[in-house]
């Protein structure tokens, strides 16, 4: 018997919750309850963490069992529970997509590269100068951890200095090898991601070819079982976005591979040139995005360097400057999840175009088999592109898809924007009243 049931409700699961159930509820209440869906929240912030705390010790078998004989005072009398927080991967992977797609996808490798490549820079450090800088705070973002963001000092934040020292800082010869050392790791993890995504790929693509060859019954079956996944896929953070990219690359390479076996080959050439000007323009998208975000912070880190100043000297913050620091901070969340999905399709789309090679490239199969893959491939595809969310489906999942649209449209709606010139006029004119 259960003595706490006040983690289970803040899931909103029942007491005997699977895993899977625990993990799709995780998901469910961390987009509802995340603090920039909720700016007029004045506990956004601390109903984020505790969701966080819950589902940490819930994931975890021997912690759960814990909690259930002892309830949450007793696990915080015990220190078993310890200050539990949002795993990072773990929010990363509900942002985009969630575990739904693994099958289809795989596991984003991007952020856990990120996070590995970003140990062996920080052995460059010098003493005191830590991951999470002197006071072992990390830079807040309504109240939650930006992690992808740099290393701050003392005063919780990164100073324009520091962010020139960070770029001129140059790797030594033992980082070097170890990031060759990652790089291999990365290309064998990679290939067998691909290997493994072939495998899933085909085994759909045959399951779809014997249906055909069944007849009326088995493709309608078939194709309700489908739906029923992809119904579950489109609900995901960046969900529908995801299934129209599959899409998208599936139908490309069944065209091309279907055109190449009518010419003899003779198109692979030209599929081959598209194939790679699209990779640069993705890249190039890739580098946009990371430049604006990186641009965005810095405009942030002078202002923040003002208002300190102006609080050191005593002047309160008016409600006004107050809002347009936390507008500027979900737009640099915004730009920073516009860069990470920047790079999530980049490397999707690769991963995919070489999973559809080893498919329909199989040379243990007969040019005729191959043929009837890349038009089951092409149904799929075009499948895939045609799904779409209901309004209410679309409110439920859309508020980092908001974030991103927000950061990267040409022209924001402001109610006003400021500017460095404009935060140190306040602050002299803010002096002068209080007779500073």
């Amino acid at each position: 018997m259960v003595k706490d049931t006040k983690y289970y409700d803040l899931l909103g699961v029942e007491v005997t919750a699977t895993d899977v159930e625990l993990k799709k509820a995780y998901r469910k209440q961390a987009i509802r309850l995340h603090p920039d869906k909720n700016p007029n929240d004045p506990h956004a912030s601390e109903k984020f963490q505790e969701l966080g705390e819950a589902y940490n010790v819930l994931k975890d078998p021997q912690q759960r069992k814990l909690y259930d004989e002892l309830g949450e005072d007793g696990m915080k009398e015990t220190a078993q529970a310890g200050q539990a927080d949002i795993d990072p991967a773990e929010m990363f992977t509900a942002i985009f997509g969630g575990d739904s797609f693994k099958s289809w996808i795989g596991e984003l490798s991007m952020f856990k590269d990120m996070s590995k490549t970003a140990d062996i820079m920080e052995e460059s450090e010098e003493p005191g100068q830590a991951a999470d800088g002197a006071d072992g705070t990390h830079v807040q973002v309504h109240g939650h951890d930006n992690k992808v963001g740099s290393k701050i000092g003392h005063s919780g934040t990164l100073t324009s200095e520091e962010i020139n020292k960070k770029k001129k800082q140059k790797i030594s010869k033992e980082q070097r090898e170890k990031m060759y050392a990652l790089h291999e790791e990365m290309r064998k993890e990679k290939q067998k991601r691909v290997e493994t995504l072939a495998a899933e790929l085909d085994q759909r693509l045959t399951k779809y070819l014997d249906a055909q060859k069944a007849g009326g019954p088995a493709v309608t079956e078939y194709v309700q079982k489908l739906d029923l996944e992809l119904q579950e896929m489109k609900e995901e953070s960046f969900g529908l976005q995801f299934l129209h990219l599959i899409g998208y690359v599936y139908t490309n390479k069944a065209h091309d591979n279907i055109h190449s076996m009518k010419t003899f080959g003779v198109s692979k050439l030209y599929s081959s040139v598209k194939t790679k000007t699209n990779t640069v323009k993705n890249g190039l998208s890739i580098l946009k995005t990371a430049l604006n975000a990186q641009a965005a912070l810095e405009e942030m880190v002078k202002e923040q360097e003002q208002i300190e100043l102006a609080q050191q000297q005593g002047i309160e913050l008016s409600d006004e400057v107050r809002y347009h620091q936390m507008e500027m901070e979900r737009n640099i969340m915004g730009k920073f999840l516009a860069t990470a999905w920047a790079s999530s399709k980049f490397e999707v789309t690769d991963v995919l175009n070489k999973v559809c090679d080893v498919v329909l490239q199989n040379k243990h199969l007969s040019r005729k088999e191959r043929l009837a893959k890349a038009n089951a491939l092409l149904w799929l595809g075009k499948h895939l592109s045609k799904v779409q969310r209901t309004p209410e489906e679309e409110e439920e999942a859309r508020i980092f898809e908001e974030m991103v649209a927000d950061a990267t449209a040409k022209k924001q709606k402001r109610s006003k924007k400021f500017s460095a010139a404009d935060l140190s006029q306040f602050v002299d004119e803010e002096a002068k009243a209080e007779g500073v």
